[in-house]
């Protein structure tokens, strides 16, 4: 009898581990399983949001280039507006389960950036014809997404060129002046890819100009003059072109755009304090 009765319990615990056994492995598979989808559905939010973030940025950029390329800009004031509400209607319909809704408010008013103020009307302004003159897109994007219970997630986006009219370079040797220009996009950001193609208007003391495009990074300043005349410390487009004498101003104006068709147009008449001889 007690032979038996040590069998019984033996196999009772046996029974009790293997099925101990089976609980945590069910529970391991189960939970894995779950964390599983769980990081797997979230990498897709993750790429929405993502997704929406880069298309409405590129909504921007084509809309401050359509609106820029206008010979009087404001006639395209609404160019903003009708792009962004086509934006948020294909949004909807992209993520079709998830519950996507975006929205948006443009700027309006005078907002500081970029070492500039901006008058925006519509998310859009221009402030051309001057030493430094800028193109400018601003929205602000609220985005929800109910599958995953994500509410007020909200980003801003800029779109921005500027162009300043920095100085211009005698070159007594050769009868040349050199218009310097420096661009910067949002960020600011150093614009360095721009080819001569990229200049539209070159026009000196009313007259278009041929001229030679010159790109490097000013970090020297004069090389005999340099307290009187410091580097620019910024990347520069030189416009080269001949000259008859040596200028008493410059009467310049410069239109200029760049790889995502945003344009701006600058116009100076550089004195000359800022001519400097080479």
């Amino acid at each position: 009898m007690k032979i038996v009765r040590a069998k019984k319990g033996q196999f009772i615990v046996i029974a009790a581990l293997m099925l101990s056994i089976m609980i945590i492995s069910i529970s391991t598979v189960i939970y894995g399983t779950v964390t599983y989808f769980r990081h797997e559905r979230w990498e897709e939010y993750v790429t929405i949001l993502d997704s929406v973030k880069t298309g409405s940025s590129y909504m921007l950029e084509i809309s401050l280039a359509k609106y820029s390329q206008a010979q009087n800009p404001t006639q395209n004031q609404t160019i903003l507006r009708d792009n962004l509400n086509q934006w948020v209607r294909d949004v909807r319909k992209a993520y079709p389960g998830f519950g996507v809704d975006l929205s948006y408010s443009l700027a309006t008013g005078i907002r500081s950036g970029y070492g500039v103020s901006p008058n925006y009307n519509m998310g859009l302004n221009y402030t051309w014809n001057r030493k430094v003159s800028y193109s400018a897109a601003n929205a602000t994007f609220d985005m929800n997404i109910a599958s995953v219970g994500l509410t007020g997630y909200s980003f801003s986006t800029h779109t921005f060129l500027k162009m300043n009219i920095a100085d211009a370079l005698w070159y007594t040797t050769g009868n040349q002046v050199g218009v310097r220009l420096v661009i910067e996009a949002e960020g600011p950001t150093p614009v360095t890819n721009l080819q001569k193609g990229n200049f539209l208007v070159f026009r000196v003391d009313g007259a278009d100009k041929a001229f030679t495009l010159y790109r490097y990074y000013d970090s020297r300043g004069h090389p005999v003059k340099s307290p009187t005349y410091p580097a620019l410390n910024a990347y520069v487009f030189e416009l080269r072109y001949s000259a008859g004498s040596r200028p008493t101003s410059v009467n310049v104006v410069v239109s200029v755009r760049d790889s995502r068709g945003i344009q701006v147009t600058g116009a100076y008449s550089i004195p000359a304090s800022l001519i400097i001889d080479y």
